[in-house]
């Protein structure tokens, strides 16, 4: 899917001429490369699609912190490790 092919391709040509249909096309495929002068220039995707990449970053970022948070706390008095804090809640890592 993330490779350019001929199926999930437009131009900003097309773009111009048929919005509507190309905003079908990026619903029913996900997402579609948008070309100028046969150089990619963007990407359009759906709405379900953007809010899974959104939440993955979102997840990925706040682990991320954690480890950061996690590392600078081992030396650190009164700072608890991830491990503790789950066991404490009950979470499962």
């Amino acid at each position: 899917m993330f490779i350019p092919t001929a199926k999930n391709t437009s131009t900003v040509t097309d773009m111009r001429v048929d919005a509507i249909g190309l905003l079908k096309d990026v619903e029913k495929l996900g997402m579609k490369y948008i070309f100028q002068k046969s150089k990619p220039k963007a990407v359009m995707m759906n709405m379900v699609l953007f809010e899974r990449l959104i939440e993955k970053y979102e997840d990925w970022s706040d682990q991320q912190l954690v480890y950061k948070l996690e590392k600078e706390g081992i030396n650190r008095k009164g700072w608890h490790s991830l491990e503790s804090v789950a066991k404490e809640y009950g979470v499962k890592l």
